[in-house]
């Protein structure tokens, strides 16, 4: 026995409407909670106590967090790393601070 399918119909625009509504609620939620980790990976960078690390450029996307700028040591390249690490909330770290003695 044999099923008709039923015809393939465009969503109405109301569910179009919808459907884009959701995704842009969504893509905003992201949004708020990257800024929220930025948020948190600087207080962390802060709470260091040390000064070079106050002028670190943090972005994050997708919960990807970058480091860039420069500092005066190796050493305080990996305090940033560890103190971006010490932060919930984060998928990735990609540490790009230049070592400029």
């Amino acid at each position: 026995m044999s099923q008709l399918a039923a015809p393939l119909m465009p969503p109405s625009r109301k569910e179009s409407d919808e459907a884009r509504m959701e995704a842009t609620a969504v893509h905003v939620a992201e949004i708020l909670e990257d800024l929220r980790v930025a948020e948190r990976v600087e207080r962390g960078l802060r709470a260091t106590g040390q000064m070079a690390l106050r002028v670190v450029q943090v972005s994050v996307c997708r919960r990807v967090v970058i480091l860039r700028g420069q500092v005066p040591s190796y050493y305080l390249k990996q305090a940033a790393q560890a103190a971006a690490l010490g932060v919930l909330g984060i998928e990735e770290l990609r540490n790009d601070l230049e070592v400029v003695p």
